[in-house]
């Protein structure tokens, strides 16, 4: 490296390396000819080793060492500890199950296609069959990247290509919860924040007050106070073992701990709140920073890692708001996520953690690992897969689904709920519904197959055909320029019981015409008359009198029958018959009656 610490500027070279650099290998392949090692680092900093001598089949080792350091190295498409496990496991499953065979493949060359769906077949045995076709399509990613695909048997390179092994992202999926269901799980959540928040309070009011001014506590408070301020001072818990029994030690201590900081146990209610609050993924809620902005007191930026979105995407922005109410710090994610961080701020001192989870982890395993920290960790700095003991969590608070069966609790129906939610709030315009994805991925993942989305859009649907088929027999035209809102109800309703019937319309007002008096005019007159009214009730009739003009268009000139009945035929085919829908119209037609053309020629009443 430079000599020095070089200034960024215009012009300055970047500080690079001295000599060339090579990454370290992915893959280590002993020079002694032992099994391979393939090592992995993370995006996200976290890593883990495989080491292939723990397998069967040493022949194929070397091969499948590669395939899963291109599945799992910088360039490849699992690039998280979970994921990088998950393909290590594959590999794992199927070299185990080959070697269980009573004539197992020693080398690559020697696998068939009837193996792979021998994988497929033992997978089904022990999972369902989406998880089984999950499998299988995870184990021909990796035989599609073997080195040496020529050496393969031909059926097996075309069958590891072929489309259709794999899960369907358009199959049916666990949906989200109905909303009777989320509002249960939300509530019995928000209890137990509000628990976990005044429990921490309390502590911190009485350590407040033994700090201020501990003659003023009682002899019980005061001994207490210096407990905690002790566990504040060193993070270890101090607790007054006298008078317990010894298996008593180990509730006791808990129970101090709780005093001051977040336990394992409370994970899971924070967690489900967050993620019905927020509507993010279990595995972005789980890294959530502890470093943050604050703007205005009015809101809370914070960078999440998005994963499934490759490395140039991997991170966003989000700014959630915060209600400046102190009784509504539940309501608004800003809020909740400062009391996430305020909550756990102690332990994250000792703990050395960027995220903003941070617990005591207990005097159990978890307290002899991180005796170094008081037995302070991030709960999710090792890997993501914690394990949440949400079933127990929900059969705790007694929670059911609608089938009366108890409710199976998981994150993931949690984040699908939310999606599902924001799409019908915004009328299920999916470019204003979509909260972390793209509106083809919210529509593919998370609201296509959701029963509850699809009843509640089949229920939308119903109502715009209801409502569109109202609007339609609403239809009210009328006649000679006249204004159709400035008709009566009165008028309307004698217009729709057929009180006011002329040859194909309504007249509002026979006994004075434009012209003054009773109208004696044709009835085609009434096409330019301001006293004419058009329902659809008028319908048929003005279908027959369409017929009854074509009729007389045949026995007539074309001049003369447009002089005697065009502006008659265009207020007709123009202004009437095209406000009305082409059911409408069809429905009318097999109804029409038979007008005799001596109709055409108006009333002939005797004055």
């Amino acid at each position: 490296m430079s000599e020095g610490v070089a200034r960024a500027g215009r012009g300055r070279t970047a500080v690079v390396p001295d000599g060339f650099y090579e990454p370290p290998p992915a893959v280590e392949f002993p020079e002694d000819g032992g099994s391979p090692v393939v090592r992995f680092m993370g995006e996200d900093g976290r890593e883990c080793v495989f080491r292939f001598a723990e397998l069967p089949l040493a022949g194929m080792h070397r091969d499948f060492a590669h395939a899963l350091g291109v599945r799992i190295g910088p360039g490849g498409g699992r690039r998280t500890q979970r994921a990088a496990s998950g393909q290590w496991q594959t590999v794992k499953r199927f070299l185990l199950l080959l070697d269980r065979l009573p004539v197992p493949p020693q080398r690559v060359e020697e696998l068939r296609v009837r193996h792979l769906e021998r994988y497929l077949m033992s997978r089904r045995e022990t999972c369902l069959e989406t998880s089984a076709r999950r499998s299988l399509q995870d184990l021909l990613r990796i035989v599609r990247v073997l080195p040496g695909q020529d050496r393969l048997d031909g059926a097996v390179v075309d069958y590891a290509g072929q489309p259709g092994h794999g899960v369907d992202a358009q199959q049916a999926v666990r949906p989200g919860y109905s909303d009777r269901e989320f509002q249960a799980v939300m509530t019995a959540a928000r209890s137990d924040v509000a628990a976990i928040r005044d429990r921490i309070a309390a502590g911190e009011n009485l350590l407040r007050r033994f700090l201020d001014n501990p003659e003023a506590l009682l002899a019980a408070e005061r001994e207490q106070g210096a407990r905690l301020e002790a566990m504040a001072r060193t993070g270890r818990i101090q607790v007054d073992y006298r008078g317990l029994a010894v298996g008593e030690y180990p509730a006791a201590c808990y129970a101090q701990a709780r005093q001051l900081f977040v336990v394992d146990q409370d994970l899971a209610p924070l967690l489900v709140y967050a993620a019905g609050l927020s509507g993010r993924n279990p595995e972005t809620l789980k890294e959530l920073p502890a470093e943050h902005r604050l703007l205005e007191e009015r809101a809370v930026a914070v960078t999440l890692v998005k994963r499934r979105r490759g490395k140039a995407n991997s991170r966003t922005t989000v700014h959630w708001s915060v209600d400046p109410d102190p009784d509504r710090q539940l309501r608004a994610m800003g809020s909740f996520y400062l009391l996430l961080h305020r909550m756990m701020a102690r332990s994250r001192a000792f703990s050395g953690t960027s995220s903003v989870w941070s617990i005591w982890a207990g005097n159990g395993r978890g307290g002899v690992r991180h005796a170094s920290t008081g037995g302070h960790l991030g709960p999710f700095d090792a890997e993501l897969a914690r394990k949440l003991k949400l079933g127990q969590w929900a059969e705790r608070h007694g929670l059911v689904g609608d089938d009366g069966a108890p409710l199976q609790m998981m994150l993931t129906r949690m984040k699908k709920t939310a999606e599902t939610r924001t799409a019908k709030q915004v009328g299920g315009h999916l470019p204003s519904a979509r909260l972390t994805n793209t509106a083809e991925t919210s529509f593919a993942y998370y609201l296509r197959g959701d029963p509850f989305v699809t009843e509640w859009a089949a229920d939308v649907l119903t109502e715009a055909i209801n409502d569109a088929e109202r609007h339609a027999r609403a239809v009210v035209v009328r006649l000679g320029g006249a204004d159709a809102d400035a008709v009566s109800q009165r008028s309307l309703g004698q217009a729709e019981a057929g009180e006011l019937d002329t040859l194909a319309a309504s007249c509002l007002d026979i006994e004075d015409s434009p012209s003054g008096g009773r109208c004696r005019q044709s009835f085609l007159a009434c096409f330019a008359c301001p006293n004419a009214l058009v329902l659809e009730r008028h319908l048929p009739a003005l279908l027959a009198l369409a017929d009854v003009l074509r009729e007389d268009l045949e026995q007539r000139d074309v001049d003369q029958w447009a002089a005697r009945h065009g502006a008659t035929w265009t207020v007709l085919t123009r202004d009437i018959l095209p406000r009305f829908s082409p059911a409408q119209r069809a429905a009318a037609a097999r109804t029409r009656p038979v007008l005799p053309l001596d109709l055409l020629d108006g009333p002939k009443e005797l004055s």
